[in-house]
């Protein structure tokens, strides 16, 4: 059995080596309706010993010597959920026995209540866990989490771990559309993330298909909006600029029509548009443009230049 994947390019974390310790396809203690591997096979919280470890070391001792100059991370993960593998420390002491790489797991989070993940953790460079929900409610709606799981427990052990935890911590939030998307429900997940030590947080959304059709991804205009408005929170969202990036603004009209999307859903400063745009070289011409067109208008707020649609600026 093949236990060794990529190397991958990873948006997150660059050129990646994939290591998968639960082997069977979608044993995990979530159902998540984004999931891009599909629906849970089996949805348990019951730790076992899934792959056998010499076997898996020797895999991946050969795989890496072939790939050692070319990554940037080695990855735990899984076709499911990684710390339902109750070898997760063995293997992670063992692995980073052979790497001169950070070592990265990627988490759902969900038992991370229990002591000796938290203790398997530990042996890790970088924890990537997931928090996409901030109530119960829409836990269960996103997740679907195995029925014995509680959302509390899960974000007060994350809270717990991250000040404990002396490596990188990334926060990753999922995002779906009428799902967890709202102003409301994002600055619930602000208000958990501020109690975290944590070095970023990453925002996501269903990219590829997901298991459940529920799963509607965000736009891009959509993603960068909430990482704005995560950021006004005081959450360090990874540089925003970075969604810029993966838009396609290959011309004035793009970005004329990138610029108006945005500024309609939310009022952006002067300072915002310029973080964000500054690379393009165009954006004080079209904001002027879309000024004389009545498009946008511009006002003074906290003696901060903002542009906002006319209908807000008249409210």
């Amino acid at each position: 059995m093949t236990y060794i994947f990529g190397p991958v390019p990873s948006r997150r974390l660059g050129r990646s080596l994939g290591v998968d310790i639960i082997g069977e396809k979608k044993i995990c203690t979530l159902d998540c309706l984004y999931c891009e591997l599909g629906k849970t096979t089996k949805r348990t919280v019951t730790r076992g010993h899934f792959v056998p470890i010499d076997d898996l070391i020797e895999e991946f001792s050969n795989e890496y010597e072939k790939f050692r100059d070319s990554l940037d991370v080695v990855t735990i993960t899984a076709s499911g959920e990684p710390t339902l593998n109750i070898d997760l420390k063995t293997i992670a002491v063992k692995i980073k026995k052979i790497i001169n790489h950070p070592l990265v797991i990627l988490t759902n989070s969900t038992l991370i209540t229990e002591p000796e993940v938290r203790e398997a953790l530990h042996e890790f460079d970088i924890v990537v866990p997931s928090l996409d929900a901030a109530d119960d409610d829409t836990f269960r709606e996103i997740n679907r989490p195995a029925e014995n799981i509680s959302l509390q427990p899960v974000i007060d052990s994350l809270i717990l771990f991250s000040k404990e935890f002396e490596g990188r911590l990334y926060i990753e939030v999922l995002l779906l559309k009428g799902i967890n998307d709202s102003d409301e429900h994002l600055s619930m997940l602000a208000d958990i993330i501020r109690c975290c030590n944590y070095d970023k947080v990453q925002l996501n959304t269903a990219f590829r298909p997901g298991a459940y059709k529920e799963a509607v991804k965000l736009s891009d205009v959509e993603l960068l909006d909430a990482a704005m408005h995560l950021k006004k929170r005081g959450i360090f969202v990874e540089p925003v600029e970075n969604f810029v990036k993966t838009m396609d603004i290959s011309s004035e009209i793009d970005l004329k029509k990138t610029l108006l999307q945005l500024i309609n859903m939310r009022p952006c400063s002067d300072s915002d548009l310029r973080q964000l745009f500054s690379s393009s070289g165009k954006l004080e011409k079209i904001i002027d443009e879309l000024i004389e067109e009545k498009k946008i208008i511009s006002i003074l707020k906290n003696d901060q230049p903002y542009f906002v649609s006319p209908f807000i600026g008249k409210k």
